[in-house]
């Protein structure tokens, strides 16, 4: 049950991720200042390998709790 818990967690936390790419991608198209300049394509970017990082760690643990069984 332990590896099925950080799954989810990983899940949860990459789509979290996701969602950041999608505000930061907005943010970028339509800035509120002109000071932001490029700033928001790089945390998009960032947010982006993190939301990678964090789906092969979710498939990790998903691949562990197989491994061990019930």
């Amino acid at each position: 049950m332990k590896w099925e818990a950080w799954s989810i967690v990983f899940t949860g936390l990459s789509l979290t991720c996701v969602t950041a790419v999608v505000l930061f991608v907005l943010v970028a198209i339509n800035p509120k200042d002109a000071a932001y300049g490029s700033t928001p394509l790089y945390y998009a970017g960032g947010s982006a390998l993190v939301a990678v990082a964090l789906n092969r760690a979710s498939a990790w643990a998903a691949c562990r709790a197989r491994q061990l069984g019930p």
